[in-house]
């Protein structure tokens, strides 16, 4: 029972069973030492195992379970509840440094069955981010209560929801757009074959269909400019047939007269 309790009459006051369970810190750098947490809430306080890093990771798993007593504001609002986490590094025994620190309002889980979220550490230079399963069940006093909204500044699972709830809006919306950008692509001029027609029909569209390829490729304009490139090679191969014509086909010429 806190301190709190005796001043509070007991109509406006409700006890909750807390079960935390502190997983794992991911996005460590690999330091040397061995990290641990120590939680402190309404009076209650522990410290969790020391393990070191594997994999950029710390995990920790230590589950934590006590009785907390929540009084109600005179506007039907529970009133806050804080749990403390704070995150030190342990280097050769003897040696301690602070790495981050995490305040959770225990109020705002009052309504929830259970959540598992991973939440920024505050007064931390690295990037670090600590994961947490919260479940808060009311054991005894009133349940005519609201629950203060959530504060979703220092939680990183929100980011995956919102990705998620676009994903599958985009995937909703993505047969209709493909079908329309299918239809956009087609061409105009093609025709389309109906295979339950008859075999004149089909034959009849065949012959339709030679009948405009060949048209046009007749209408195919005719680049001028590789013709030009041809030219010089025309002239070439001209110039050594006549060579050839005048190897192996001399024309007559007269003989010179021999000097008497």
């Amino acid at each position: 029972m806190s301190l709190q309790s005796l001043f509070i009459p007991r109509t406006r006051m409700a006890t909750f069973d807390v079960s935390l369970r502190i997983e794992d810190l991911n996005n460590v750098p690999p330091l040397n030492g061995l990290f641990y947490t120590k939680w402190k809430c309404q009076g209650h306080n522990g410290t969790s195992p020391r393990v070191p890093v594997v994999n950029r990771e710390v995990r920790w798993s230590h589950a934590i379970e006590h009785p907390v007593d929540i009084p109600i504001g005179k506007d039907g609002t529970l009133a806050p509840c804080e749990l403390r986490i704070s995150i030190r590094q342990e280097v050769y025994s003897h040696v301690r440094m602070k790495v981050g620190a995490l305040t959770v309002n225990l109020s705002e889980y009052a309504r929830l069955s259970g959540s598992t979220r991973r939440y920024f550490l505050q007064e931390c230079k690295l990037n670090c981010t600590l994961k947490l399963s919260i479940s808060v069940s009311q054991v005894s006093g009133p349940d005519t209560y609201s629950v203060p909204q959530l504060d979703r500044s220092m939680v990183l699972t929100d980011l995956n929801d919102i990705i998620a709830s676009e994903s599958s809006a985009r995937n909703a919306t993505e047969p209709s757009s493909l079908g329309n950008s299918l239809s956009s692509q087609q061409p105009s001029g093609r025709r389309v074959v109906n295979v339950n027609s008859t075999p004149s029909t089909h034959s009849n569209t065949t012959q339709s269909i030679a009948t405009e390829t060949s048209q046009s490729r007749a209408l195919l304009p005719i680049d001028n400019t590789d013709l030009r490139d041809l030219a010089p090679f025309q002239r070439s191969s001209k110039k050594n047939q006549q060579i050839v014509n005048d190897i192996f086909s001399p024309s007559p010429s007269s003989s010179p007269s021999l000097p008497t």
